[in-house]
């Protein structure tokens, strides 16, 4: 389901040849135009000794199915070029394998090799922290790219202090949920207290789903049943009896967060809870631009959805 969705699959495959040349394009930037070049270069040339060396053979296997899946996958739509990643491991090797004794023997090829691995370093330098472009004057006009990685611990933070408020005021302990894999990801790693549900829980949940989705449809969940011990009385107003299982999150109230100013929630949110309201909004700016805003709903009393 997460592949179907990044790739753009929803909606079946299409033939966009100019995908994949941004998909290529974006390879060229992210990697550095002189290194991804070489390395190219060496993959290349490398398949002609495919079936002389064992090395080069395991090297490029290691690497080649995974980047031409995400090669094909750009056909429809440009794969991100972080994706193919595990397939740079075996093609990196490789690339150094293959212009080892050529930058030996050549000075021409050191002095190349040296302007590529500095532009290489000052791209990365740059891309990590793009204040240096506007401490030499240059304006950014576009999106900066960097800010996909910024705000999210001040976001937290805030979210964090957000809930211990309400918890004060409500009385009673709110477990969080957020809109996406990511967010709930971001979340969990920034806050303070932890404060998991229990063994194997995540800080942070994303709304219920029968569909496995991501990697949180493998975690326990606040939708889940758990055994219940023999002897222990059911807690009242819970009818539910199969394999004598209960909700230990039935009757609680959540923090739901999502991204964006929108005054509504999802179906499987407003549906399992009695009622949702929002509560706030948090806004992170940085150089007077916002980077994000989350909507905050306080969702009461949580009931199981049907089956």
């Amino acid at each position: 389901m997460h592949l179907r969705s990044r790739g753009s699959l929803e909606h079946g495959f299409g033939f966009h040849p100019t995908e994949v040349l941004s998909f290529l394009g974006q390879h060229f930037l992210a990697y550095s135009p002189f290194l991804f070049l070489a390395l190219a270069w060496a993959v290349i040339a490398s398949w002609r000794r495919v079936n002389q060396q064992f090395k080069v053979l395991f090297l490029m296997w290691f690497g080649l199915p995974v980047f031409l899946f995400y090669l094909l996958l750009s056909l429809n739509k440009a794969a991100a070029p972080n994706w193919d990643g595990l397939a740079f491991l075996g093609f990196g090797l490789l690339a150094i394998y293959f212009w080892w004794e050529k930058l030996e023997a050549g000075v021409t090829l050191r002095l190349g090799a040296i302007v590529a691995i500095l532009v290489g370093l000052t791209m990365s330098v740059v891309a990590l922290d793009t204040d240096l472009l506007r401490a030499a004057g240059y304006q950014l006009d576009r999106s900066d790219p960097s800010d996909r990685m910024r705000g999210w611990k001040s976001a937290s933070r805030a979210l964090e202090k957000m809930r211990i408020d309400l918890e004060s005021k409500l009385g009673e302990k709110l477990f969080l949920i957020a809109d996406a894999r990511d967010r709930a990801s971001e979340i969990s790693f920034y806050l303070r207290d932890k404060r998991v549900e229990g063994p194997g829980h995540p800080p942070v949940y994303i709304p219920e789903s029968q569909d496995m989705v991501n990697q949180f449809s493998f975690w326990p969940r606040y939708d889940e049943f758990v055994e219940l011990k023999p002897g222990t009385p059911r807690p009242e107003g819970e009818t539910y009896t199969e394999e004598n299982g209960i909700n230990p999150f039935v009757g609680r109230d959540a923090l739901f967060i999502r991204s964006g100013e929108k005054n509504h929630v999802p179906h499987s949110i407003r549906a399992a809870f009695q009622s949702t309201e929002p509560v706030g909004t948090i806004e992170v700016q940085r150089h007077g631009k916002v980077l994000r805003t989350w909507q905050v709903f306080l969702c009461r009393n949580y009931r199981t959805l049907p089956l």
